[in-house]
């Protein structure tokens, strides 16, 4: 996001304290990390840029401790801006809808203040 950009949230967001792999539920590619979340958008780290407008299945996928193997919720996503981040990676911000009743789980979970 341009440092010129207006902050134009409407929930708080939470900033991950464990790594979320973020999936494209069709092809089953890894598309990159979750870096944060609220209850109705996600900003995911990507290795390649994602045009504004796209519109995606996620499935995401934790570890969270103290539970015996993983999690995997689901979404849809719609890409609201991607810019690049460093030279490899690439911040994408996606708004959010129909989310799994795991992905609410996991969601709920990270609920942390950022910062």
């Amino acid at each position: 996001m341009s440092s010129q950009t207006p902050e134009q949230r409407m929930h708080p967001r939470w900033i991950l304290k464990s790594s979320v792999s973020v999936f494209d539920e069709h092809s089953k590619e890894y598309l990159g990390l979750l870096v944060d979340c609220s209850e109705q958008g996600v900003m995911i780290s990507t290795y390649d840029e994602i045009k504004p407008g796209t519109s995606l299945l996620l499935s995401m996928v934790d570890i969270p401790p103290n539970i015996n193997g993983r999690r995997t919720g689901n979404c849809h996503a719609e890409v609201i801006w991607c810019d690049r981040i460093t030279p490899s990676l690439y911040g994408t911000g996606c708004r959010i809808s129909n989310v799994s009743d795991m992905l609410d789980t996991m969601m709920k979970s990270y609920q942390h203040p950022a910062g």
